[in-house]
């Protein structure tokens, strides 16, 4: 009797059991699943909407004028107008990756780099090679330019650039045009073979739509009948001035090059072994060239020259002057 009153307990709960197992949903979980797919459509629809709104935006292509003979002395254009896109663009960005790895590689091969501000773009300097005046520098070891300044008086003493046309500076290249020369070992003992030239150009356009057009190019082999970059990037932006990025580049010297008559310059004479290059070019995915950020510091820092730049572009590199030392 036990055994029988024992067995159908066990019935009994087991036929509970599936009972409760099979019941539905309350109203209060269905509200919430409710509630819950509401918020998930409605974080989709928003996000559509962002990018539907911003594909136009992050892939804007427009006409603009540049000065004349811009185009030429950039590309080996004729003309004034160019097909561009505007800032922010991200395949720009990635270009301008790109180019930056091939700079670090013409930097790995080199012997030497010289970072020269520019007034403008009046002239081509675009050597493969340089040929070195005897009677001015006997037996020259190019580690003995040791400066920018240098190397700017080195090209029109040989007559490779006109006077004026590179501007002379220490420590900051306070200019928005700048070229970089990249040297490489010569069998010749007379000549300097230059392996890459790159250059830094920012244009005011002309007319409407008013802006800056950036261009970072790559010259090998530059000639007459082989004027076009082998490796650029560009951008254009709208309602900015070259002004607005006022930095380049930066040229820290020896810090045995301390003298008691050349104290304007010692606080870039800091590189303890090798003269180096802080270099900045313009960034792509930010939207304009200006950065509210500009951080101020006293009179005895060098970041006072150039503390304004890390906000302003991703695209920032240090370079050793000498590479192979």
């Amino acid at each position: 009797m036990t055994l029988l009153r024992t067995s159908n307990r066990r019935q009994f709960a087991t036929r509970g059991d599936k009972r409760r197992a099979i019941r539905g949903f309350s109203f209060s979980e269905l509200l919430m699943a409710a509630a819950i797919a509401v918020c998930v459509l409605t974080v989709a629809v928003i996000a559509f909407r962002a990018v539907s709104q911003n594909a136009n935006r992050y892939g804007q292509y427009t006409k603009i004028q540049l000065p004349s003979g811009a185009l030429f002395a950039l590309y080996g254009l004729s003309g004034t107008d160019l097909q561009t896109w505007v800032a922010p663009n991200y395949g720009r960005v990635a270009q301008a990756e790109l180019l930056r790895e091939t700079f670090y590689q013409d930097i790995s091969h080199a012997t030497a780099v010289y970072c020269l501000a520019r007034t403008g773009r009046d002239s081509i300097v675009r050597p493969t090679s340089i040929n070195i005046d005897q009677t001015i520098y006997p037996n020259l070891d190019a580690r003995t330019l040791g400066t920018p300044e240098d190397f700017r008086v080195f090209l029109e003493r040989n007559g490779v650039a006109d006077a004026g046309f590179f501007f002379g500076y220490r420590g900051a290249a306070g200019r928005t045009n700048l070229s970089i020369f990249i040297l490489q070992p010569s069998t010749s003992e007379t000549t300097l073979s230059v392996r890459a030239v790159y250059e830094l150009d920012m244009i005011a356009t002309v007319g409407t739509p008013g802006g800056t057009y950036v261009s970072v190019r790559r010259y090998d082999n530059y000639s007459n009948q082989n004027r076009a970059p082998t490796d650029y990037y560009d951008i254009f932006y709208p309602e900015s001035d070259p002004a607005d990025f006022p930095v380049t580049a930066v040229h820290f010297e020896l810090s045995r090059r301390l003298a008691p008559s050349d104290t304007a310059y010692d606080l870039f004479k800091v590189a303890p072994e090798k003269p180096f290059y802080f270099l900045w070019w313009p960034d792509p995915a930010t939207p304009v060239l200006a950065n509210d950020s500009n951080p101020s510091y006293g009179s005895g820092d060098p970041r006072s020259a150039y503390g304004q730049m890390g906000s302003r572009t991703s695209l920032f590199m240090v370079v050793p002057m000498f590479p192979a030392l």
